[in-house]
């Protein structure tokens, strides 16, 4: 008889294997990762591996996945409890400013997801995932804060809140990526700078 196995013991085991892959795409990249090194990092089978994911490439989408549900829930709880479009807007700031890609420990997630970025290009479905990814929770997060920004007269109701919400993204993408591939880059002041430029930009 086949043993039943519990949901909470697949998530664990499914867990695992994210963790693990993380590790080896930290490490190794992207593409030079293998499943046989996620095997020999998380001590599963490569079948018990397969059992859960379809591939290399759907074990890092549920990476970013569950980051960004992660990210989702931690930012709309912070965004619901600042009562104005501006303190919602530094919140998120000082959220990237804190993840600093300099220090050791944001290091490999940095890596990891810029590569991964640059691979996608060669493969269509997985850039829609992404962009639609994208679109669907960081564009449609700061659509939501201009918009309410420029409803409360905090910010010029002239502005197009889709072409900002990208300029913010690209501010914050752009100071993450010079930090993660420059030496010596200097993440925080240049964000800072960034931040008030943006914000200057945005104000009635």
């Amino acid at each position: 008889m086949t043993p039943i196995v519990s949901e909470e013991y697949k998530e664990k085991k499914r867990q695992e294997i994210l963790q693990s892959a993380h590790v080896c795409f930290a490490e190794k990249g992207f593409e030079a990762s293998t499943v046989d090194d996620i095997v020999a990092r998380s001590g599963l089978s490569k079948g018990a591996i397969y059992n859960y994911f379809k591939s290399k490439d759907d074990i890092y989408l549920a990476l970013m996945e569950g980051q960004t549900n992660n990210s989702g829930k931690k930012f709309a709880k912070a965004i619901a409890e600042r009562k104005t479009a501006l303190d919602k807007l530094h919140y998120l700031i000082e959220a990237y400013l804190d993840n600093d890609p300099n220090a050791e420990e944001n290091k490999g997630d940095a890596i990891v997801h810029y590569e991964f970025r640059l691979y996608s290009t060669r493969n269509s479905e997985l850039k829609k995932v992404l962009t639609e990814r994208y679109k669907d929770f960081f564009v449609s997060l700061l659509i939501g804060i201009i918009k309410d920004g420029q409803t409360s007269g905090e910010f010029n109701k002239e502005l197009d809140p889709v072409t900002y919400a990208d300029i913010f993204w690209a501010m914050v993408n752009g100071a993450t990526l010079q930090a993660t591939i420059l030496e010596n880059y200097q993440y925080k002041l240049i964000l800072k700078e960034m931040q008030n430029m943006f914000l200057e930009t945005l104000k009635v």
